[in-house]
């Protein structure tokens, strides 16, 4: 983030849920990416629930806790089709899926299932859901180098942890902060964040990831 964005967010209101969404789903928003984890205050979920359901981005509440919950937001067509890719049901399958649902391509069996593990994770802090790169869309090569790794020797660490193709993920990282920066400007200028998504342009030289 630049000198000048960071002085920006400094003055925005950080408990505003339309500009957390800026910060953390601003590559989702515009197109770049197709699913993102969120985590919001209980007493702010229907409004982020009408924003998405506004904006066609589908969501999953993965866990419920005391004061917030965590949810997937994904955009539905995207994930079916990066859930054909045989990689990724080897990956699922290697990893307790349900054969049917995998073949298939069961999205919302998928998802509910990832959902029952990344809740019994949090309550129990025991199988952590490593797979969970895939729901998050990550490249396959990345979550298969994740877990032949344990996490580790990844060769660069972005919005996720690096295991081939390094330059090119540094420049999508790079567009993912621009993209970022731009909706800052967008809503620091008085847009809301329909009106903010609308006018921030994706660019066209990157595939979503």
């Amino acid at each position: 983030m630049s000198q000048e964005i960071f002085e920006i967010v400094k003055q925005m209101n950080l408990d505003n849920l339309e500009v957390q969404i800026a910060l953390q789903c601003a590559p989702l928003i515009s197109g770049l990416r197709f699913s993102n984890l969120f985590n919001v205050n209980n007493e702010q979920a229907d409004y982020l629930i009408s924003l998405m359901n506004e904006m066609h981005i589908s969501w999953k509440i993965l866990f419920r806790g005391k004061e917030k919950l965590t949810m997937l937001l994904y955009k539905k067509d995207i994930l079916e089709n990066y859930f054909s890719d045989i990689r990724v049901k080897n990956i699922l399958k290697n990893s307790g899926y349900e054969k049917n649902i995998v073949d298939e391509e069961d999205i919302s069996g998928l998802i509910d299932t990832f959902a029952d593990r990344y809740c019994y994770y949090m309550q129990t802090k025991k199988y952590f859901p490593h797979e969970m790169g895939l729901f998050l869309g990550y490249p396959v090569e990345d979550v298969e180098g994740y877990l032949k790794n344990n996490g580790e020797n990844s060769l660069y660490t972005g919005y996720w942890k690096v295991y081939e193709n390094v330059e090119e993920r540094k420049k999508m990282f790079s567009i993912y902060n621009v993209v970022k920066e731009e909706f800052i400007r967008e809503m620091q200028a008085g847009k809301d964040l329909w009106h903010a998504a609308r006018s921030v342009r994706q660019p066209f030289d990157i595939q979503p990831a």
